[in-house]
């Protein structure tokens, strides 16, 4: 008869518990990269989004005409349409302004450099700043007034305050010899 050695058995349940807490710690390692992953995920969406907005920008800006938005005769200023599709994680993308220098959670629409910024933040995130040049760039709200999409005020910067696909006009407007980026939103969304 085999003679059995009891420190071997006394093993089995301390093994059983290490490889149980290893197994755990690699778990919490996948599910906190995984996160941090998926933030970083939703910010690269957002930027290039950003991006191409800038990009059709541009070419508006070298190549189209303002509106006269004071004169009710105008014809239309060059406008381009950007379909946008953003992260349901997004708490904003501003065209014109820092809504939430301080991480506060209240959103104000007030201008940052006169309008050349696009800023955003997604969930889990920190807040992203694209500076545009201040001599070309002057995004605006746009209000929809008497059939005519005129300043909202004296000028707001334009937030989103979710995700999903989104669907918005630009277009080169006039007012007192400054040419503006005016921001038709069509869809509802502030």
């Amino acid at each position: 008869m085999r003679h059995m050695n009891g420190d071997a058995t006394e093993m089995i349940p301390i093994r059983f518990m290490i490889s149980v807490a290893i197994i755990a710690a690699i778990l919490v390692l996948v599910a906190v990269a995984s996160q941090s992953l998926g933030v970083s995920l939703a910010e690269h969406q957002v930027e290039q989004e950003c991006l191409l907005v800038q990009s059709s920008l541009s070419t508006m800006i070298a190549s189209g005409s303002a509106r006269d938005i004071d004169s009710v005769d105008t014809a239309e200023g060059t406008q381009r349409i950007q379909t946008l599709m953003l992260p349901d994680s997004l708490i904003y993308l501003s065209f014109g302004g820092v809504p939430d220098p301080l991480n506060s959670g209240e959103l104000h629409s007030s201008l940052t450099e006169n309008g050349a910024v696009i800023s955003y933040r997604v969930q889990g995130g920190s807040n992203h700043v694209l500076w545009l040049p201040k001599d070309t760039y002057k995004l605006r709200e746009g209000v929809l007034h008497e059939n005519i999409w005129v300043l909202s005020g004296a000028g707001e910067s334009y937030i989103v305050r979710h995700g999903g696909t989104l669907r918005l006009v630009f277009e080169l407007v006039q007012q007192n010899h400054e040419t503006y980026i005016l921001i038709h939103a069509n869809d509802g969304i502030e």
